[in-house]
């Protein structure tokens, strides 16, 4: 498709649903928004992941989200924050502090997305903004009910990058131009990828910074059902018919 053919598709799908639950993870409510497209069999599922800012950065329109699950994918916003009750944009030290238990609640989110109904437990995608692709990228790299990691903006934490581990497909946007988050991140995880014989597809972006412009969210508008479709739909498909 076309970056013509994104622009007016992104402006222009089926209206898919938005509900609302929560599930208990340590004791916590947790919030997650769902949209499901209406489909016969089960269908691979992404969890979208704020940043340190929350729902107001990359997922403050539910666009992306619609589009996705127009193309016959299970879509999910989760709230993660609610696990520790952080309401503002937390400071990098308790970014470090809180990360293990971000990690839990995405991991009982993966649980519990993969108990409803028509969705592909073996099928799971996660996809990250800034914080939320750190947090995609660790558990990716330590869950394997992963299938899929798209990082936009985001890195691994050092100590689990030093210890190699095996990342599944991952899609990495970048700015080149990047100040909060390096672009030197993307490529440590590019070269994680060579080092351990991983499949990764990266694309660094010149002159652009943290907060990718539209347009170029929307040329990863097109990169990324492409992506999702050859990891994750057909190779689940190919795994679960063997």
């Amino acid at each position: 498709m076309s970056l013509l053919g994104s622009f007016a598709s992104f402006f222009s799908q089926p209206e898919i649903p938005k509900s609302s639950r929560t599930f208990l993870s340590g004791g916590k409510a947790v919030r997650i928004d769902s949209f499901l497209p209406a489909a016969e069999n089960a269908v691979p599922a992404v969890i979208a992941l704020h940043g340190s800012t929350g729902m107001g950065d990359a997922l403050a329109s539910d666009r992306p989200a619609r589009m996705l699950a127009a193309q016959g994918y299970a879509v999910f916003l989760l709230h993660y924050f609610d696990r520790t009750g952080t309401v503002e944009q937390p400071t990098p030290q308790e970014m470090r502090d809180l990360f293990p238990e971000w990690m839990v609640a995405i991991g009982d989110a993966i649980t519990y997305t993969s108990n409803l109904p028509n969705v592909d437990r073996d099928c799971m995608a996660l996809v990250g903004f800034s914080l939320g692709a750190y947090l995609a990228l660790a558990l990716g790299a330590t869950d394997p009910r992963v299938k899929a990691v798209i990082d936009f903006c985001g890195g691994m934490p050092e100590e689990l990058l030093a210890t190699s581990p095996k990342l599944p497909p991952t899609l990495i946007f970048h700015g080149e131009d990047d100040r909060s988050v390096p672009v030197a991140e993307a490529h440590k995880i590019r070269e994680l990828a060579e080092r351990t014989s991983s499949i990764c597809e990266c694309k660094v972006y010149p002159g652009e910074g943290h907060f990718l412009s539209a347009m170029t969210m929307l040329d990863a508008a097109q990169r990324v059902p492409e992506f999702l479709r050859r990891h994750l739909r057909d190779g689940c498909s190919t795994s679960n018919q063997a």
